[in-house]
């Protein structure tokens, strides 16, 4: 609507029923109706193309369209203009049927007033303009809902992926705790074997020569006694095996004191582990203990002393044989693995020997205590209980570390690591 002024079309193929109608919107008062003719569809359709209108009339009987079909046609080339359809007397059903196809209203020829045509296209106009303000108000809420659920999910994501890294860093701060307990227990037990390491030391360093004067005073008594008399020579040899075992305990304890005096060279570690179990094979063969052995190919040097890390080895197969006393099978293993370091994401290589045995396995009273001094499960077959902590301090030299613990279905099974 331009100042006051309505355009409107008016499509009808009788000039009689134009005219009249053109003459009875000129006579409005309220507003002032731009009329504009056409007499077929396609001459209406080629109007609504090139110019604008607020308002259409439009009759349903056209020489180029009939019935719904024109008021469909109608309203796909202009679907926000109003349109009232113009129709006959006998037409009304056909006219009620266009209102459903879009058309605004409808009047039947002849029978409208002036007032009655000029309110009812007045009227269409302003039901369309609300029509068309409450399409735009839906259409906006409609996008505003689309913006806001695209906010809302995106606020989601954001929030599920803060949720994500929060549980990881919980994560990452739970192994980095359990990281720095085990620290702390490692500097703990590492300060608790330097202090026990002086202390063997030192006692092993004052025990061994009154050793020595006792086991001389025994051989010299057992020269000196009579040899008939069984019960002197009981009570000498009880003295002898009494005086070699705590000669095997100083022993011990030098071991475990004189850990630092290494000989490194770079050694292949398959030769080390074959000797060992070559001065095993006996006891192997006593208690029926099947040999599994799986080394991998071209594997590298260590830089390592020999003679310790076959200590190692001599100590940890005696054990594993020693849990065995009804036979088994013991798998030796020693392969090549990368690993990534920790917060890092640099990886590194080791090698690692494994040792499995069928064996009775570790208790839980005593998996914490198997590393500590003095205390071993073999006191009565003459256990000292420094054979594992010899082994630990050996393997810390060589910044090697060593884990001992339960095969889920038998037996136990040993793990060294050795960086390359």
């Amino acid at each position: 609507m331009k100042d006051n002024t309505l355009a409107v079309l008016l499509v009808e193929d009788n000039p009689e029923v134009a005219s009249l109608m053109c003459a009875m919107l000129k006579k409005a008062k309220s507003v002032r109706f731009d009329v504009t003719t056409a007499d077929t569809l396609e001459s209406g359709l080629n109007l609504l193309r090139t110019q604008d209108f607020d308002g259409i009339l439009l009759d349903l009987t056209l020489p180029d369209s009939n019935g719904l079909e024109t008021v469909r046609s109608v309203h796909a080339q202009a679907a926000n203009i109003p349109i009232i359809v113009l129709t006959g007397v006998d037409d009304e059903h056909i006219a009620t049927n266009a209102v459903r196809e879009g058309a605004q209203d409808y009047i039947v020829k002849g029978s409208a007033d002036i007032n009655g045509l000029i309110r009812s296209v007045l009227y269409a106009i302003e039901r369309k303009h609300a029509e068309e303000e409450l399409r735009r108000a839906r259409d906006e809420l409609e996008l505003r809902v689309i913006e806001r659920t695209e906010e809302l999910q995106r606020i989601n994501e954001f929030l599920a992926k803060e949720v994500e890294e929060r549980k990881e860093t919980e994560n990452q701060l739970r192994i980095a705790n359990s990281r720095l307990k085990e620290t702390q227990a490692q500097l703990i037990q590492a300060a608790k074997m330097e202090v026990v390491g002086g202390l063997a030391s030192g006692v092993a360093h004052e025990v061994k020569n009154p050793l020595a004067i006792i086991l001389q005073g025994v051989e010299y008594l057992e020269r000196k006694t009579d040899k008939d008399d069984k019960s002197v020579a009981t009570t000498i040899g009880f003295i002898r095996n009494a005086v070699e075992r705590a000669d095997n305990i100083v022993r011990g304890l030098m071991d475990f004191s004189s850990i630092s005096q290494l000989n490194m060279e770079n050694q292949q570690i398959v030769p080390i582990i074959e000797k060992a179990l070559m001065l095993l094979k006996h006891q192997f063969d006593k208690q029926h203990i099947k040999l599994v052995k799986k080394f991998a190919d071209n594997l590298p040097e260590l830089l390592i002393d020999r003679n310790k890390i076959e200590q190692v080895f001599l100590n940890l197969l005696m054990n594993a044989a020693d849990a065995m006393e009804q036979g088994g099978i013991l798998t030796v293993s020693i392969y090549r693995q990368t690993r990534e370091q920790a917060n890092s994401e640099r990886k590194n290589e080791v090698l690692i020997v494994q040792i499995i045995d069928q064996g009775t396995g570790i208790s839980d009273k005593v998996k914490d205590s198997i590393f500590d001094p003095f205390f071993t499960t073999k006191r009565t077959k003459g256990g000292t209980g420094l054979g594992l902590p010899i082994v630990r301090n050996i393997l810390e030299t060589h910044k090697a570390v060593i884990e001992i613990k339960n095969n889920p279905d038998r037996g136990a099974q040993v793990l060294i690591r050795f960086a390359l």
